[in-house]
């Protein structure tokens, strides 16, 4: 398709880029597609919306041999095209970012999904058979459960509390009904109520239960940003890893770019195997997960061109500020996402 069309736009380009032409930035006269004195285009963008939209998505994505050889030697060569990257052989190979754009494109088009479909699953869930269930093999249990505290929800304790006494009616239907039960309850409370802060704390209940969905939209929203965050941070510890060497911190980005896409790639076939076949893929899912710490230290030593031992040290060393940094991002996404 986008060959179609990227053959369609590039016509009446070849038209003109056989033809000399009058540079309209510097005046400057030549033939060719862009002008050899300050480097502007011939293409003229005074068109349809739909054309220039047509051009842009099929020059960014690109489905070429350049997009599937970038592809493959990303996942089967660690630290094989960073390396090639600076090596000035990049026309080949499609530019690291777009690579990156794409896969977190797709991964997190299949997390919408998967949390969806996990989400809808547990709200529609019948309690009277999971209650019946439980209680066969440990009343206690359930009541514990049914105690429970929601200090993560940003309400009040007077909330909270009417919220735990009458979590015992959601049993009379699934989570979703009892939820609507519970946000109907408490709006006839919003009525009555005159402590402004008790007022905002049942709206923001009242919204939550009304749309638990905007919760993990919410998480995969700052998620997505936190990972472009993640680029930046993770070529910085590399940089202080190798300090050393002197190097550019430009070849620290692109190598983190290339690991994270492939990290990426993984989580895109593990997601995807469990969206469309009805099988467990907990081993599967194991092994896939351990190629990733093997990938990045063999990129590593290809890239860095240090000993295996060396690299080892540093990874564990890289692994534990880039894991605690993560954690801290994603424990404040969820405050964050909380936060109604």
């Amino acid at each position: 398709m986008w060959s179609k069309i990227r053959k369609r736009i590039g016509k009446s380009e070849k038209e003109k880029a056989s033809r000399e032409v009058v540079c309209k930035n510097c005046e400057t006269v030549f033939t060719g597609y862009y002008c050899p004195h300050c480097g502007q285009s011939i293409s003229d963008f005074d068109r349809p919306f739909s054309f220039l939209f047509y051009n842009f998505v099929g020059d960014f994505f690109a489905f070429d041999e350049r997009f599937f050889k970038t592809t493959i030697d990303l996942l089967f060569k660690p630290g094989y095209l960073t390396k090639e990257y600076f090596e000035g052989r990049r026309v080949r190979y499609a530019p690291p970012f777009r690579i990156f754009i794409f896969a977190s494109f797709v991964l997190f088009l299949l997390l919408e999904v998967l949390t969806n479909r996990g989400l809808d699953a547990m709200l529609d869930a019948d309690l009277r058979d999971q209650a019946s269930a439980v209680d066969s093999l440990n009343m206690p249990a359930v009541d514990s459960m049914l105690r429970v505290e929601l200090k993560d929800v940003p309400v009040g304790d007077s909330a909270q509390l009417n919220l735990n006494s009458n979590l015992k009616t959601l049993f009379g239907g699934n989570i979703r009904q009892g939820m609507a039960t519970e946000a109907e309850r408490l709006e006839q409370e919003l009525k009555t109520e005159t402590d402004k802060a008790e007022r905002k704390e049942k709206r923001e209940l009242i919204q939550l239960l009304r749309s638990p969905e905007q919760i993990k939209a919410r998480i995969l929203k700052y998620m997505s940003w936190a990972f472009f965050l993640l680029l930046p941070v993770f070529a910085l510890i590399l940089k202080l890893f190798y300090i050393r060497r002197n190097q550019n911190y430009i070849r620290h980005l692109i190598f983190s770019i290339h690991i994270h896409s492939y990290l990426f790639i993984l989580m895109i076939l593990i997601i995807g195997m469990y969206l469309t076949l009805s099988v467990n893929f907990g081993i599967v899912t194991l092994i896939l997960s351990l190629t990733f710490p093997i990938y990045t230290i063999i990129a590593m030593k290809k890239f860095y061109g240090q000993g295996i031992g060396k690299v080892v040290a540093k990874f564990v060393g890289m692994s534990f500020i880039y894991n605690t940094i993560f954690l801290g991002i994603f424990l404040f996404v969820i405050v964050e996402a909380l936060n109604l």
